[in-house]
């Protein structure tokens, strides 16, 4: 296998930092909607419980509305909260990314990991980084300063064509 592209991305708190602000600017309105619109439709359900007499289920469904929007609220500051305590942050663990024709391959302190690349969500391009998303709260971050082998323009080709429709710039 010829290796197309390799990166070497240490992370550290600032690039990560850098990767929530991108990732709630591109996803923190459908979070809200969808937080919402469930709230709405609970909040109809204890009106129509209280409204028919029901106050033990009425009570019941606004426990859940409760649980629901604290999990909401608490749930994504302690992702955030955990990964910036975990060792690939604190530690400022160094990923290096090979890419190749059909995979991509990812070392680091914890192993060698392949993945193919249907298996990518989506693929973002911002002016400094590759955000490769492997599920919606997950990515890998590619600097585009620490290309080793090719070049941003070259790789961000590499990935539209390998991608397709899951690529934005």
């Amino acid at each position: 296998m010829e290796k197309l592209f390799e990166n070497k991305t240490t992370y550290t708190q600032d690039i990560y930092l850098d990767f929530l602000k991108f990732h709630n600017k591109k996803f923190n309105f459908s979070y809200m909607l969808y937080t919402i619109v469930w709230s709405m439709i609970l909040l109809l359900c204890i009106y129509l419980a209280f409204a028919s007499g029901n106050r033990i289920q009425g009570v019941i469904i606004t426990m859940i509305l409760a649980g629901f929007i604290l999990y909401r609220i608490v749930h994504p500051k302690r992702i955030v909260e955990r990964e910036l305590d975990s060792d690939k942050i604190s530690t400022n663990n160094t990923n290096t990314f090979s890419f190749f024709d059909k995979n991509f391959e990812i070392k680091n302190n914890n192993g060698s990991f392949m993945y193919k690349y249907f298996m990518l969500k989506k693929i973002f391009e911002t002016d400094d980084y590759f955000y490769l998303y492997v599920t919606r709260e997950n990515a890998f971050l590619l600097s585009k300063k620490t290309f080793s082998l090719g070049s941003p323009q070259d790789f961000s080709k590499f990935m539209k064509k390998k991608c397709g429709f899951k690529f934005k710039k």
